[in-house]
């Protein structure tokens, strides 16, 4: 697999967490969503990339639909 980035084959997989939360001041009252997931770097140039999980992506769109983002 290759870079998506700068086309190196570089990638390393790392064990990740990350909270989404909405950018605006509306989605400040939309809850987080916590993710536990594999990222994908590059260790050449940085560029890194995951997948949101079916549940997960499913709690981010309901939040923007919700709380107006």
């Amino acid at each position: 697999m290759e870079c998506k980035g700068c086309k190196s084959e570089s990638l390393q997989t790392f064990e990740g967490e990350l909270t989404v939360s909405l950018a605006d001041l509306k989605g400040l009252k939309a809850p987080p969503v916590y993710l536990r997931q594999a990222v994908w770097v590059c260790l050449h140039c940085g560029f890194a990339e995951l997948f949101i999980p079916t549940q997960e992506l499913q709690s981010i769109k309901t939040g923007m639909t919700t709380f107006g983002s």
